[in-house]
């Protein structure tokens, strides 16, 4: 796919944003579901969306039904997406591509269309194991355990 930008930061950095607006968007319908289903958690839909993960995270900790170890795992997966985007993005706009890690034992790199097409798709896939996760199992799980009581 990287053919297709020929060195053009423009287009990939817009599917990064597009991509993690629909994870956001994803996010939100999921505080929506869990909601649904008994489990309210007390964050704006517009907090920073790693506020937001945080708080799915202390509530489905919580929680001993199926679907929940998944989920988990799957909210610890965003860390590292979120935390990607933070150093392509800044590296993009304020660096002028040239990103340089806060840590000492990571190299500098320059930010280039592959590494945020590959983002945007890897985006786009968590949005969608989460989204099936949810739907599948934690939601079924969680309404068949109100209807029993348990």
């Amino acid at each position: 796919m990287s053919g297709y930008f020929e060195g053009d930061l423009i287009r990939p950095l817009g599917l990064v944003t597009l991509y993690f607006g629909y994870a956001e968007a994803q996010v939100n319908f999921l505080l929506d579901m869990l909601s649904d289903c008994g489990l309210h958690i007390e964050i704006s839909p517009v907090a920073p969306l790693g506020q937001r993960l945080a708080e799915i995270n202390l509530a489905v900790k919580r929680l001993t039904c199926a679907g929940a170890p998944e989920v988990l795992k799957l909210l610890e997966e965003a860390k590292e997406l979120i935390d990607q985007r933070n150093s392509l993005v800044h590296g993009c706009v304020l660096a002028k591509g040239r990103v340089i890690p806060s840590d000492p034992g990571k190299s500098e790199f320059y930010v280039t269309p592959e590494a945020l097409t590959t983002l945007a798709d890897c985006v786009f896939d968590w949005k969608e194991r989460l989204d099936a996760a949810v739907q599948r199992r934690l939601v079924p799980a969680l309404r068949d355990r109100a209807t029993s009581g348990t």
